[in-house]
């Protein structure tokens, strides 16, 4: 491997020197065998910071580059084990793999530092000043991305409540360790856990992980208890992230790791990875980063509280009875039945930029704009009303399964979307630029631009999901549909009362 360099050795900067550094580590150190058709370039001045580049076309299923198991960085595999042989039960069983790695971590770079296994790789880290997870955005920051739902998903309150703990697990440990707890800072546990977030892998727990006989089998509730662990593994946390150019992918043997291309990989391309199916608002929360081209699992959000609205202002009905159908739908177990107990009243919906949307999302306005059409159906008693939505639920059910919608569900829909947008800065979205190539941005100014990066993903995807009930259902009068549940005809004036929305088209 070579290393893309500018200027001469005498002049290089500490970014340069860092990352020969690193590479003599993997090479001498850390045992990773890597192509010699790959090398690490630096690409800060397109806002990518280091990246790994094709230097000669490679072909599919070519091994980039292979990790022994011991070079990478877990709790099974750091010093503090090694120290503290009894904390190995403890961070598998009890504490997680989780936080135990932030502790191992903290101990490699603040105890050992220099004499730690991995102290070239830590170097090759972004600096907490590089970081734009949204735990480092400011209140001011953080406003940008309104209204964006990712700013519920932040985490802060769960983050501090972490760091408390941690304080307390360094303190019980002892030693020299227990030192570090004072001077272990809210701001030095993000930057941390925000690494561990935007860089780690999970790794199957072995026998020889252990010591036990494990099952091979691991379900994903297994996988949150710490079944799997979470590993730092150097060079292979270097390549970028895109869902669209996606063209390696990290497989595992039970003695190492191996990068492999899942495609011809041009000489000069970029070699990517993937991150997982994320929308850019949960990439800039994970990891820092849009895809300024969007990404192939962005997905906007309409709210319950918008599918409330615009039934009230339809239908002149009132927020007390939507609120009473919701309960009902929500805890009547008969109708939990018909839904095999799928949730659909959520507090938000997810639009997906392909315009696929969720099935709960169709049949909660399918049934509530029914049920507003009912008449007199908030005059009933509990129990009355209770059986009534239960065959109204039912009802429904089977005309979506049939493929089939109402004129109303449609129209109430569409104005659902039209009322979400209408908390976006369309116009700012409309004329939104990417950074070009070779355009270092301030800090300031880059997340500036992923925030409404962020808006338009998902401005986009509510905008692609507005006639998605139209392209995928069957359109049929309400009339229809309340004549099978009422079993009678409408008389004209229940008929002149089923409202049809004006949508704009």
């Amino acid at each position: 491997m070579t290393v893309d360099k500018r200027g001469d050795s005498v002049n290089m900067d500490n970014f340069s020197k860092d990352t020969e550094r690193f590479v003599c580590w993997l090479n001498n150190i850390a045992k990773i065998e890597v192509s010699p058709k790959i090398e690490i370039k630096d690409l800060c001045c397109d806002n990518q910071g280091r990246a790994i580049v094709a230097t000669q076309k490679i072909k599919k299923d070519e091994t980039l580059f292979k990790i022994p198991r011991s070079s990478v960085l877990s709790i099974t595999t750091s010093q503090l084990i090694t120290d503290h042989p009894s904390l190995k039960h403890k961070f598998l069983n009890e504490i997680g793999s989780w936080e135990g790695l932030i502790m191992c971590i903290l101990y490699e770079m603040e105890v050992l530092q220099e004499k730690s296994q991995w102290a070239p790789y830590f170097k090759v880290w972004n600096k907490p000043t590089d970081m734009n997870t949204l735990i480092f955005w400011d209140e001011k920051e953080l406003q940008l991305l309104k209204p964006s739902l990712v700013l519920e998903r932040i985490g802060k309150k769960e983050a501090k409540e972490m760091h408390e703990r941690i304080i307390k697990s360094i303190k019980q440990i002892g030693g020299e360790f227990s030192c570090i707890a004072t001077s272990f800072g809210f701001d030095n546990f993000a930057y941390i856990a925000s690494i561990i977030l935007s860089y780690s892998f999970d790794l199957e727990i072995r026998d020889q992980d252990t010591n036990e006989n494990e099952e091979d089998e691991t379900s994903e509730e297994e996988l949150e208890n710490g079944r799997y662990l979470k590993s730092m593994i150097p060079l292979a946390d270097m390549l970028n992230a895109d869902t669209s150019k996606c063209n390696a992918n990290l497989t595992y043997d039970s003695d190492s790791l191996k990068m492999i291309a899942v495609r011809d990989i041009e000489m000069n391309e970029q070699v990517y990875n993937i991150y997982g199916e994320h929308p850019n608002s949960e990439l800039l929360r994970r990891y820092g980063y849009v895809e300024w081209d969007g990404s192939k699992y962005d997905f906007g959000e309409v709210l319950l509280e918008n599918i409330v609205d615009v039934l009230k202002e339809t239908f002149n009905t009132s927020k007390k009875f939507l609120e009473s159908c919701m309960d009902i739908l929500r805890n009547n177990a008969n109708i939990q039945e018909l839904l095999e107990g799928e949730e659909i009243v959520l507090n938000s919906y997810d639009c997906y930029s392909n315009g696929e949307l969720l099935p709960q999302s169709i049949c909660l306005v399918q049934i509530l704009t029914i049920l507003c059409q009912i008449p007199d159906l908030c005059k009933l008693d509990i129990k009355s009303m209770e059986r009534q939505v239960e065959r109204i639920v039912k009802k429904c059910l089977q005309l979506i399964e049939g493929g089939r919608t109402t004129v109303n569900c449609s129209a109430t829909w569409k104005r659902c979307i039209m009322k979400r947008l209408a908390d976006y800065p369309l116009k700012k979205c409309l004329f939104f630029e990417q950074p070009s190539e070779g355009n270092s941005l301030t800090k300031e100014k880059l997340r500036d631009i992923m925030a409404l990066r962020v808006l338009k993903s998902e401005a986009d995807s509510l905008r692609a999901c507005e006639k998605s009930i139209d392209k995928n259902y069957k359109i049929i009068p309400d009339e229809k549909l309340l004549t099978n549940i009422l079993k009678r005809k409408l008389t004209k004036e229940e008929e002149s009362s089923v409202k049809r929305p004006c949508v704009q088209k």
